[in-house]
């Protein structure tokens, strides 16, 4: 049975982990989370029909790579082959099924091993499902675990740029506005380095200083001595004028089985204030000022 220290197999090929997302598939459209499920007959010794890569961006490694069984074996066959193959898993639970028409959706056995690195896992089905591909009786999943191996390509050159913010913003004149909802949970952990430069690179640690002052219920915009402008709340600072951060939305979400909001986000920043807020129209009329964004409104019902 393949060991997964090294990599994933695909297209009869080891990948080493590490190996990016656009890489395999270079025609993925769009830059965030990147998923695309790709014809594969064979890993750890199952005769599979695909394979579903998944990385947090499509410039980023694949971190997951998931194969459908093919419906050739029971699946009490297919668990016992990875008993023998990898002993007995860390984790397990099992789910019963009826008979009737929908017990493919259900997932009646689920396990997991833990290796140092990396996790196989394994979800089987309650009756074949079909695919595109062929019919599968549940997917095996090789899954990379090494966070620090898998964000240290990346975050050299973000931990330069969010020092260049910190120095900019330490001189920075900003204007403040504060809303009536918390931006944030300040018990919700913060995510780390790792986790920033993998899924959201764009955003940056607001400095101490700033996030001090604007707390969980205040954001601001602000220039530095080259001409660049950012928003910044207590947790997240983003420069605008990227390729994320081009478009600004102003949203303008009314009142339907929900109370409404108003809000605005540049890429994955992101703040919301009360229905009508007089905050965020200032806000939105400042960042109008801001050259070179495009601005979009957006409007809606809370449905």
């Amino acid at each position: 049975m393949d060991d997964g220290a090294q990599g994933f197999r695909f297209g009869g090929t080891l990948h080493p982990w590490g190996t990016r997302f656009d890489a395999l598939v270079p025609d993925h459209a769009g830059d965030g989370y990147a998923s695309r499920e790709l014809a594969c007959g064979e890993a750890f010794g199952f005769r599979t029909t695909y394979v579903e890569l998944t990385a947090p961006r499509p410039n980023r490694p694949v971190t997951v790579a998931a194969y459908e069984i093919a419906d050739v074996l029971a699946p009490k066959e297919a668990f016992a082959r990875l008993v023998i193959g990898l002993g007995q898993p860390d984790k397990i639970s099992r789910e019963e099924v009826g008979p009737g028409p929908h017990a493919s959706n259900v997932v009646a056995l689920h396990a997991v091993w833990k290796r140092p690195g990396h996790d196989v896992s394994v979800s089987l089905y309650g009756a074949p499902r079909p695919s595109e591909f062929g019919d599968g009786i549940g997917k095996l999943y090789l899954s990379w675990s090494d966070l620090d191996a898998a964000a240290a390509p990346f975050l050299a050159p973000w931990s330069i740029e969010n020092e260049a913010i910190a120095q900019a913003s330490a001189t920075a004149t900003p204007s403040i506005f504060t809303v009536r909802y918390p931006i944030f949970d300040p018990d919700y952990p913060t995510p780390s380095r790792q986790a920033r430069v993998l899924n959201t690179p764009e955003l940056f640690e607001t400095p101490a200083d700033a996030a001090k002052r604007l707390g969980t219920r205040a954001f601001a915009l602000w220039s530095d001595p080259g001409g660049g402008w950012y928003l910044s709340h207590g947790r997240d600072t983003i420069r605008l004028g990227t390729r994320r951060s081009a478009t600004v939305q102003v949203l303008d979400i009314k009142p339907a089985r929900g109370s409404g909001f108003a809000g605005i986000e540049a890429g994955s920043w992101t703040v919301r204030d009360v229905h009508g807020s007089r905050t965020i129209a200032d806000a939105a009329a400042a960042i109008r000022r801001v050259p070179g964004l495009r601005i979009e409104r957006v409007t809606g019902h809370d449905a």
